[in-house]
């Protein structure tokens, strides 16, 4: 009998065992320790195997979740959307604070938002983090009051605070 290679090690199908170890883990805990502990060591070992088998899947899984290019493939927000989802979280005039959860973790977004809000008459500087999902504004009141749109925004922003 020759000893399996890597390839045939990973096609051997662990569920049945891993189920009947896990079924009987439980089902002696009434029927002695030895017997419980078996049984218990038996569901470890086939856990582990299950686990080095899939060793190359947890990597690229967990490679995936903390290098996503997730919000790079992230469907298209509204700017209605994104709106709705937005709070205030600080105002005075010529400075304004929000933020929107829809930033965090979306570099790509936030420099979408960033470039938006920058391109407003007005509009100084404009300060976006993915991190937190906030976006600091910082205006002229004076010149951005000459916008009828964006004087009303300024005056029911005011209202809120």
């Amino acid at each position: 009998m020759t000893k399996p290679t890597m390839q045939e090690f990973r096609k051997i199908p662990l569920g049945l065992p891993l189920s009947a170890a896990a079924i009987g883990t439980v089902a002696t805990l009434w029927y002695g320790k030895n017997l419980h502990a078996g049984f218990g060591i038996a569901w470890l070992a086939l856990s582990l195997l299950h686990g080095v088998q899939h060793a190359g899947k947890m990597k690229r899984d967990m490679e995936k979740a903390f290098t996503s290019d997730a919000p790079e493939k992230a469907p298209v927000l509204t700017l209605k959307d994104f709106l709705k989802q937005t709070e205030i979280a600080s105002f005075i005039p010529g400075r304004l604070r929000v933020y929107n959860l829809c930033l965090a973790g979306n570099a790509k977004l936030a420099e979408q938002v960033k470039d938006y809000v920058t391109s407003f008459t007005g509009v100084t500087s404009a300060a976006v983090s993915p991190v937190t999902g906030s976006i600091l504004i910082n205006y002229d009141p004076k010149t951005l009051r000459k916008v009828p749109g964006l004087a009303r925004l300024e005056a029911a922003i005011a209202d809120k605070f």
